[in-house]
This record gives structure tokens, sequence and C-alpha cells, in this order.
């Protein structure tokens, strides 16, 4: 019987203190209040899965026979013609050449990337004492997974791709050149460390 009335009573003074009044901060209690800012992100994502929209695809391998708009990224010989992925393209030199990211596809996951602002006051040999300022700060993630996962690194005289094959008549532009450095498909996870820094620029 005791314990059933301390029971009651328990819940009582939980119910109680449910319905209890919530009262702002005065400025100086807020103040002696410590907090830390930041994002910790977790997700998975879905890139050019099954193509991307920007070229469909031809229906043979022959790049002279493509109209405008075709194009085919299967592997130097295939016989079957595959539907292309995302291109990232970057120019470092305004009269340079073009770095690129071509045929970017697959499903990828990541877990634990942070974002927060840190201040640069010191450290950079030197450097940092006289940048005083906040930076944005990515964690990169514990872990990232990839399936069906591809992508290949190539250098370009244009950023957007071209038919160097086609004619002028279907899109073709014969002076355009593109070397593919090194093409790559992912399956599996990958570990990371450390962070990335970018710095605000006037």
């Amino acid at each position: 019987m005791i314990c059933k009335r301390l029971a009651w009573g328990f819940l009582l003074l939980l119910a109680g203190s449910a319905q209890a009044e919530l009262q702002p901060l005065e400025d100086a209690s807020l103040s002696e209040v410590n907090g830390q800012g930041g994002v910790y992100l977790s997700g998975e994502f879905s890139i050019n899965k099954n193509g991307g929209p920007l070229w469909s695809t031809p229906a043979t391998t022959n790049a002279a026979s493509w109209t405008v708009g075709e194009r085919s990224c299967a592997t130097k010989g295939s016989s079957t013609p595959e539907s292309c992925g995302l291109r990232v393209a970057i120019r470092a030199e305004q009269n340079g050449g073009w770095y690129v990211l071509d045929n970017i596809k697959g499903i990828f996951s990541f877990e634990g990337l942070t974002l927060r602002t840190r201040v640069i006051n010191s450290g950079f040999a030197g450097d940092g004492a006289g940048f005083n300022q906040d930076v944005l700060e990515f964690g990169l993630p514990n872990e990232v997974k990839f399936k069906n996962g591809s992508f290949a690194v190539a250098v370009a005289n244009q950023g957007g791709w071209r038919n160097s094959a086609g004619t002028v008549a279907n899109g073709g532009d014969a002076s355009y050149q593109q070397t593919t450095l090194f093409s790559a498909k992912i399956d599996g996870s990958i570990r990371m460390q450390g962070n990335v820094l970018i710095f605000p620029t006037n």
C-alpha cells in the first residue's frame, strides 16, 4: 500500500512539473550560457543513377552517327551504348584549359559530415594571427559508402562536352578535345579523417 502511494505521489509530481510555465532568460542569465554551434549530417543521395538529363543515349556506339543531344559513356571497345552521368568542369585560369569530373553516377551515403564556423587567429606559419577571421569548416564524414559509383577525371579545351566525331550539321565540333586521365568504378566504403576549411575573400 505504501508503494502504491509513493508511485501515485511521484506521478502527481511529474504531472505538476510538466505544466510548469516557460520563463524567458534575462540578459545576465543568458550571458552565462555557453554553447557550440554546428551541424551534424548523415544521408544518402543518388547522382544520375540512370543517366543524366543533358544527353539521350544513342542507338549505336558510332559517335559519327549521333545527333545533337546524344552521347554514350560506354567503356572503350564496348558494342553497347551507355547513358552518361553528371559532368562538372572547372577552369583555373581565364585562358586555360578545363579540369573535368565526368560521368559521375551512383548511390552515395555518408555519416558524420559536420559544418561549423571556426576562428583562425593562429597557426598557418604565422599567417593565422594576421587573418583573425571566421572560416567555414567542413568535417569529413567518418564513413562514405558507394554503390555502383563511377566517375572519370579528364582535361578538356571546353567546359561543355562536344561530339568531335560529328558533323557541324548534327552539333559536332572537330576542335573539341578531351583526354581522360583515369576513370574508376567504386563499390564499398571509405573511411575519412580531417576537415576542409573555406576562407572568405573580399
